[in-house]
């Protein structure tokens, strides 16, 4: 008896929405749309199409994101692989001197610590590779981009 009495005392009142009966009271959460598909990134064709979206921390082919200026010692590279936009992080390399510093060209050129798999050389300009790299005051090894003069 006592059983009884608590199925009625906890039954929902009749005025309830039941999913067993047909009901214009349903709650607004089953008749919610569903949520748009999300577009697919643009592609790129080419390195400069690609720019920073920090509120995204990533590389993207829009044309607000933020272009970043050529690496020298760190920061961040946006490059194009494979049509789509692709981040890479260059940390800071400590160096003692010139010949602790290298370019490693893959994905991008950056700087490196030297080692058998990637020696320092000396860039020279109008030849392979035009990218030298120096120990600078700050200990940090920089990259530089060797322009070819025009001639004359």
């Amino acid at each position: 008896m006592i059983l009884g009495a608590l199925h009625v005392a906890c039954a929902p009142p009749a005025s309830a929405w039941s999913p067993h009966r047909p009901s214009d009271d349903r709650p607004a959460a089953l008749d919610a749309p569903e949520p748009p598909l999300i577009a697919p990134e643009p592609a790129c064709a080419f390195d400069a199409d690609c720019g920073y979206d920090p509120t995204r921390d990533a590389c993207v082919a829009d044309p607000r994101a933020n272009r970043q200026p050529q690496l020298e010692d760190q920061g961040l590279v946006c490059f194009c692989d494979d049509r789509r936009c692709a981040l890479l992080r260059v940390l800071p390399v400590p160096c003692e001197s010139d010949d602790s510093c290298a370019v490693r060209a893959d994905p991008r050129p950056h700087p490196v610590a030297a080692s058998p798999a990637h020696p320092h050389e000396r860039g020279r300009a109008c030849r392979e590779p035009s990218l030298s790299t120096t120990c600078e005051r700050t200990n940090l090894c920089t990259m530089h981009h060797l322009p070819c003069p025009p001639r004359k």
